[in-house]
């Protein structure tokens, strides 16, 4: 079911950015984009409700199979990416300014700054947790896995998150002495100091 689901709203959102982009009529390709939006959330949903998702093909020999905590995540993750997808869509329609919205988070990346350490977070969950493959085979090729493909990747991804969660949380709480050590650095870069 949910493949016949996902199959359907990517190929409907093909067909709409296609016909939209031939027949000169933007509302059909923004509709596309919503469309790959909503097959995205159709590919979340199936990871969080089944606790499995299989990324890759059987055809170049590299799939990975993530069960429970690390399949949700990957699923939230397709779910902010689909999400992401519709409002870009919306905006487009409605003509939003993309430069105001990007100046907005220039003014205050606190809440942008969140939500990319959210992601490194939940990412750095599914690099240590692993595939299964990754568990399987000869004992020394799985130390070397488990070292270099998962524990030297997680660990940074889990710095880097706490560091992004940390300075999104320290620029809403202080926004003025943010500022004042540096975080009004991208200010100055895009000329609005």
């Amino acid at each position: 079911m949910w493949t016949t689901i996902q199959v359907i709203l990517s190929v409907l959102a093909i067909l709409l950015v296609l016909g939209g982009d031939k027949l000169s009529m933007p509302i059909v390709a923004d509709a596309g984009i919503a469309f790959f939006g909503l097959a995205s959330t159709a590919i979340g949903w199936e990871a969080i409700l089944t606790r499995r998702i299989v990324l890759g093909t059987r055809r170049h020999g590299n799939r990975e199979t993530y069960t429970g905590i690390p399949a949700m995540f990957q699923g939230v993750q397709f779910n902010l990416l689909g999400l992401f997808l519709i409002v870009i869509a919306i905006a487009i329609y409605f003509n939003a300014n993309g430069r105001a919205v990007v100046l907005q988070m220039v003014r205050h990346p606190g809440l942008p700054l969140i939500v990319f350490g959210a992601l490194l977070l939940m990412q750095a969950v599914i690099t240590l947790v692993g595939p299964h493959q990754l568990q399987e085979g000869l004992r020394w090729i799985v130390m070397m896995n488990l070292l270099l493909s998962r524990l030297l990747p997680g660990i940074i991804l889990v710095v880097l998150g706490m560091g992004a969660v940390g300075l999104g949380l320290f620029e809403i709480v202080a926004p003025n002495v943010f500022d004042e050590m540096g975080g009004g650095f991208l200010e100055v870069l895009y000329g609005l100091r």
